[in-house]
């Protein structure tokens, strides 16, 4: 007899498993709503415990998400669930989260070193004061008001290793604001420590809470523990204080009840997930609640909530405070897998980041390489909700976004962090040209990579463009690729596939325009007037997945509209 606690599992996945909604719409414009709605209720502050975000995703969601035998079957099976505010073309719209940037509109280079800066960084003409104070952990920092009355948090290099941290910090804000991330505005500086004044009356605390006078002999002792250049000035990292009132880290998980624009749960925002893809891409493991911030912003008397990544001082190869451990982005901080994987092979199971060495890379990049580096294989510090529930159509969007960055794209965002080693320069766009190419390879290989389709009518016969992705943007085809397409009405198709003979298009042929004609003709609903061109590539003598792309025709020789792309994902 079969166990009941089976039974209920296997029942579980059937009724799991259901339809995906239709992947079309008579009004494409429509979509995720608005969530830039005014507030009129200003919700709370979050301050969420580190500790406890980091023990809990390490352990108990962990272990929660592994038992969820459902989910797990899905995620075997590549049925996820797709993201909710990807539109019918698989697109984010803009809004608080992300705007479309790079990956749509292509910024200049001087726009890509630019990236959210909207000033030329603080007043250098006269002395900063020091308004409030870090003075423990691996990183301190000072928030500091210039001559012009910005208010600006400095962060530093540790003092073994300078660029290292800065340098991260650098090239990350520019990368992750081109993709369309909302992220601060970060300014390198380099200044003499004589400029820092100390606000009367400043007070510190310690790791206890105890409140004590900052001296100048507590100000001297902290700058003790950072990098310094032989002239004695400091290079710094000046984060100018984002505009509007802060109101604690966003999760990865679930919704703000209080803000009655977040109605997505934000494992399931495809901007949360694609996120991943990025992370991959510069190694950026520490991506917990912390390092992401809600801002109630004001624009023109609207009140509603932003929402920001910040803290990239721990990207590329940096640790914040040392070179990065080649262990960081191969597992999670208690990686339960790995460590059942080791105890049951005694050892003898080797991991990628075993054996590594950084003896080639210049030390202000700190460990990152690109030689190890697998896309499958990466993991950020703890398990992520966002990052668990990424299918392969959210995959595909972010790659999508990461093949607009061409080498010169890269190298304006690194040529941000102002390596003093021209070589440090140069292997980080080397190490992060090839890291693309390999989450190109490795995500392009999930979907069909036919897009940008274009609908149109010459003479009254409708055609259908597309470019294949993976020719377009630079990884080529071993071998021969052809296509072959049919038709069909909504989901249902008509008939067998056809051979594309010659160019990347569809001509709807004389047969088909009849019966689409009769069949919008007989319309019992709109809906009646969506079909379908279904198309496949075939590579290595093997057909793979399909791309179905709706459109909707009335009759009316000027009603052709494309309504949706659907991917066999």
């Amino acid at each position: 007899m079969i166990p009941h606690f089976i039974v209920c599992a296997l029942a579980m996945v059937v009724l799991s498993g259901c339809a995906n909604p239709r992947p079309w719409s008579l009004d494409p414009e429509a979509g995720e709503p608005v969530d830039m709605q005014p507030l009129t209720v200003i919700p709370d502050e979050r301050d969420p415990s580190l500790y406890w975000d980091a023990v809990n995703q390490s352990s108990f969601y962990l272990l929660e998400s592994t038992l969820d035998l459902p989910r797990q079957y899905r995620k075997l099976t590549g049925d996820l669930k797709q993201a909710y505010n990807a539109d019918v073309f698989g697109q984010v719209r803009d809004c608080s989260w992300f705007t479309n940037r790079h990956g749509t509109h292509r910024m200049s280079s001087d726009e890509i070193r630019r990236g959210p800066n909207q000033i030329d960084g603080p007043d250098m003409s006269g002395s900063w004061m020091i308004t409030r104070a870090k003075t423990e952990g691996v990183t301190p920092g000072f928030f500091i008001k210039d001559a012009a009355g910005e208010t600006f948090v400095l962060k530093f290099d540790p003092v073994a290793y300078p660029e290292l941290a800065t340098g991260a910090e650098m090239v990350c804000t520019k990368l992750f604001y081109a993709i369309g991330y909302n992220v601060p505005e970060n300014y390198l500086v380099t200044f003499d420590p004589a400029n820092l004044q100390i606000k009367e009356g400043l007070q510190f605390k310690d790791r206890f809470g105890n409140k004590y006078p900052f001296t100048q002999d507590v100000l001297d002792g902290v700058l003790e523990k950072v990098a310094h250049g032989p002239d004695g000035r400091i290079r710094a990292i000046a984060s100018r204080l984002l505009p509007g009132q802060p109101l604690g880290p966003f999760s990865y998980h679930g919704r703000r009840k209080d803000d009655p624009n977040d109605h997505i749960p934000h494992q399931h925002r495809r901007e949360l997930r694609g996120l991943k893809v990025f992370a991959e891409l510069v190694n950026h493991f520490d991506t917990k609640d912390h390092n992401s911030l809600d801002i109630l912003v004001d624009e023109g008397g609207k009140r509603y909530i932003r929402h920001y990544l910040i803290d990239f001082g721990s990207t590329l190869g940096s640790d914040g405070d040392e070179p990065k451990s080649p262990i960081k982005g191969y597992a999670y901080v208690f990686d339960l897998e790995q460590a059942v994987v080791s105890l049951a092979t005694l050892g003898l199971r080797r991991w990628s980041w075993e054996g590594a060495e950084a003896d080639r890379i210049p030390p202000s990049v700190g460990y990152f390489e690109s030689e190890r580096f697998e896309p499958p294989g990466w993991k950020p510090l703890h398990a992520n909700p966002a990052f668990d529930n990424m299918t392969h159509a959210d995959a595909y969007w972010a790659a999508r976004i990461i093949a607009a960055f061409t080498e010169e794209d890269v190298r304006a965002c690194v040529e941000a962090a102002a390596y003093s080693d021209p070589a440090a320069t140069d292997y980080l766009v080397q190490t992060l040209m090839e890291r693309r190419r390999k989450i190109l390879n490795y995500y392009y290989g999930k979907v069909n990579t036919l897009d940008d389709f274009a609908l149109r009518v010459t003479d009254g016969v409708p055609s259908l463009s597309f470019v294949d992705r993976r020719v377009a943007d630079g990884l080529g085809l071993d071998g021969e690729v052809s296509y072959r397409y049919r038709f069909g009405q909504r989901r249902k198709a008509w008939g067998g596939y056809r051979e594309l003979n010659a160019g990347n298009a569809v001509t709807f042929d004389q047969a088909t325009l009849a019966r689409m004609s009769e069949t919008a003709g007989s319309a019992v609903s709109q809906d009646d007037n969506v079909f379908h061109v279904q198309v496949q590539s075939r590579h290595k003598g093997r057909w793979g997945k399909w791309v179905r792309v709706y459109v909707y025709f009335d009759g009316d020789p000027a009603s052709w509209t494309m309504v949706g792309i659907e991917r066999d994902a």
